[in-house]
């Protein structure tokens, strides 16, 4: 009878510590079991990671007049043995005086057997006025030319054989129609394969092109 009195009594003592453990879990908060940690990958340390000072040679020194001025810094480049600068030789280096010939080599004029381009075409003024040269007989020859073989003889070719602009050969004389039918179709075959940028960047350009000329732009 005793063992049955003391098993009752801990088994009610066993059943009232559970009820009194979950009412406390829900009355009291749970600690965290992790603790955050900052990182060199946070936000505010990378920003100061990157407060790179700038190069003693871009900061102008407290002697300097306080005034706009250039900044020469050179990038660097691959050093030669060939070549040293006079400002990494001593005075005293012998050479200095073995570079002075290769220096004033290169500073010198260069040789008139070089090639120089084509002079490029005068506007007429006062003094060289615009020269009228061809005749009535030559603008007919230039038609009949230019009536005959369309394709070997060209508005450069005219222009060129006849010395006068390719604006006055077209103002001239004019390809037969067959000649210009054809130019049209090769021009339409090269608009079909364009895409839809290349069409759009040409609409603009012809766009831009009349604004141009209107004084819009």
């Amino acid at each position: 009878m005793e063992v049955q009195l003391q098993l009752s009594v801990r088994r009610s003592a066993a059943a009232a510590s559970r009820t009194c453990q979950s009412c406390t879990s829900l009355i009291l908060p749970r600690t965290a079991t992790h603790q955050q940690i900052r990182h060199q990958a946070t936000s505010s340390r990378h920003k100061r990671a990157l407060r790179v000072p700038p190069h003693p040679s871009f900061i102008a020194s407290d002697s300097a007049p306080k005034t706009d001025h250039i900044i020469f810094n050179p990038p660097s480049s691959e050093p030669s043995i060939f070549s040293t600068p006079f400002k990494f030789l001593p005075k005293n280096d012998p050479r200095r005086r073995a570079n002075l010939p290769a220096l004033f080599s290169s500073l010198s004029v260069a040789p008139a057997t070089n090639k120089l381009p084509p002079l490029l075409p005068f506007l007429p003024t006062e003094a060289q006025p615009k020269v009228h040269h061809l005749k009535p007989e030559d603008i007919t020859e230039m038609r009949r030319l230019r009536a005959e073989d369309p394709v070997a003889n060209s508005v450069i070719a005219l222009s060129n054989k006849f010395g006068c602009s390719k604006t006055f050969v077209m103002m001239c004389c004019h390809a037969p129609k067959e000649h210009q039918e054809q130019h049209r179709e090769r021009l339409a075959a090269v608009r079909e394969r364009w895409g839809p940028k290349r069409t759009k960047a040409r609409e603009d350009r012809v766009r831009r092109k009349d604004m141009l000329l209107r004084g819009e732009l």
